[in-house]
């Protein structure tokens, strides 16, 4: 099956790197197509897939997962282009990590 990761950050990573090593065809997609996190990425798994832009991921996909960091998911999922989504499966995996109130906590 041909499925796009969009984000190269851990969860993305994780879940590309999973998904090639069960025989899948991968693109991992990222703000640029030759992101260092990407090529790191592509020789982690020896080359076994293939990295672009959000929207080259998009549009290779017929499954989309979207690993960006939840404050930016929008943002990427625009990149990708609506026309690129349109009829796919997405699957938001991304979470707002949101610290700004951490230090009110009680322990």
């Amino acid at each position: 099956m041909k499925i796009a990761v969009l984000g190269t950050g851990m969860v993305g990573n994780a879940i590309a790197s999973t998904l090639v090593q069960r025989g899948h065809a991968i693109m991992m997609g990222s703000r640029a197509a030759n992101s260092d996190t990407g090529q790191a990425w592509l020789r982690s798994v020896g080359g076994q897939g293939n990295i672009g832009t959000f929207a080259d991921a998009a549009a290779f996909g017929d499954i989309v997962f979207d690993c960006t960091n939840g404050a930016n998911a929008i943002a990427a999922l625009r990149l990708a282009g609506a026309a690129n989504l349109r009829g796919k499966i997405l699957i938001q995996v991304g979470n707002p990590l949101d610290f700004s109130t951490f230090h009110r906590i009680m322990w």
